[in-house]
């Protein structure tokens, strides 16, 4: 990703996430490619709505279809102060969100690869995290899991829920070691999940291919 240039479509000054897009160092191509894709989306609109996001065919039956729109109208991952759900985003926003899914440059040291990690793990626990309290409780795990394999005919709800308590479990080992027969896991926390995926490679896992400009301009 190189150093962007000039007469890539402008962002509006002002706000807490150009800084940190402008960082980003992206090329004037990758932003004139991700503007097409907003246009279509939006319908050459200024912004984009939650409906917009049903023409895309890739989405169509994507079990998790309604935590990934979810997530960008989710105000923390827009790295906004206040909580809740935007109605509506804009280009801006649209860069923001988009700069979850940006690869590895080559030239990013440990501390800068281990932010960059962070960031794409909170935007994950935020897809979790359905109630926005900072925790992934076991009904917010059942909810996720019985949606990702809800695609599968053989499998029955309760078989579903017994995965999702199986996985609560597990992580509770992982985070707070040995549980007596008493004690009652509350949730994953933020930093739960930081040492559930360690050593995993969510660098290479987090993909937007539904946003292809050929795929959506099908729709039309």
């Amino acid at each position: 990703w190189g150093q962007a240039q000039m007469g890539v479509p402008r962002v509006p000054r002002g706000s807490a996430p150009v800084t940190s897009l402008l960082s980003l160092a992206v090329t004037s191509e990758q932003i004139e490619h991700l503007h097409r894709r907003f246009k279509q989306l939006s319908q050459d609109q200024l912004t984009i709505r939650k409906e917009n996001f049903d023409s895309i065919p890739d989405l169509e039956f994507n079990p998790i279809r309604g935590k990934i729109v979810h997530a960008f109208f989710d105000k923390r991952n827009l790295r906004q102060e206040s909580d809740g759900l935007a109605d509506e985003i804009n280009f801006e926003d649209f860069l923001t969100i988009m700069s979850y899914f940006r690869p590895i440059e080559m030239n990013m040291d440990e501390e800068q690869l281990d932010r960059f990690r962070k960031e794409k793990l909170k935007f994950l626990f935020h897809m979790y995290d359905s109630d926005h309290d900072g925790k992934i409780t076991l009904q917010e795990y059942r909810n996720v899991v019985e949606e990702l394999l809800s695609g599968n005919p053989h499998l029955e709800k309760e078989s579903a829920r017994s995965i999702a308590d199986g996985a609560m479990m597990e992580a509770a080992s992982i985070c707070v070691g040995q549980m007596g027969p008493d004690q009652v896991y509350e949730g994953i926390t933020f930093e739960d999940f930081l040492k559930m995926w360690q050593g995993i490679d969510i660098e290479t896992k987090m993909h937007v291919r539904f946003l292809n400009v050929d795929t959506i301009a099908h729709c039309y």
